[in-house]
């Protein structure tokens, strides 16, 4: 960008007539990221959206990963759940698990400490990467998060989106 131009905000992604959600659930594994990316790239394979599959199947893996190395001990039994929620001008992918008590922030956030047991390469790809991230708490018997980011399609909302290109 322009250093005299100013940044336009993206619009949020508005849930509105046409849009499609997809759900994947699996067991918090090794194998977690490789099935997200999978899903991530058959939902997006040959839609208008396609052009965003590079990135949102790179920051879904990301999310995944870290969702599966904060899972609780023994979890065996827990799920991972995956959400892609696709519209004409762009797209949310949502992670959630139990594992996620607090919110991530990015390396080097003021007042906090790199924790280096936990990774944190996914949040620096959510934060440079994605149009819009964030987390949402969910109530319950076990305290839990969602990560979820957006990516919006070029020209979907009046900006030009960020990404990788393939």
């Amino acid at each position: 960008m322009h250093p005299h131009t100013a940044a336009v905000a993206p619009t949020p992604l508005r849930v509105s007539a046409g849009a499609r959600p997809y759900l994947l659930a699996a067991p918090s594994a090794p194998t977690a990221p490789k099935v997200a990316r999978d899903f991530v790239r058959a939902v997006l394979h040959r839609t208008p959206l396609a052009p965003l599959a590079d990135t949102a199947v790179l920051l879904a893996s990301e999310a995944v990963t870290r969702s599966h190395l904060r899972a609780p001990a023994g979890a065996g039994t827990t799920d991972i759940l995956v959400r892609v929620l696709t519209a004409a001008h762009g797209l949310r992918i949502s992670v959630h698990d139990e594992g996620m008590a607090t919110a991530p922030a990015p390396r080097g956030e003021a007042g906090r400490q790199p924790d280096p047991e936990q990774p944190d390469r996914g949040v620096l790809l959510l934060t440079r990467l994605a149009d819009r991230w964030g987390t949402t708490p969910s109530e319950g018997p076990v305290r839990s998060m969602s990560l979820w980011f957006e990516l919006y399609a070029a020209g979907g909302d009046g900006s030009a989106g960020r990404g990788v290109s393939g």
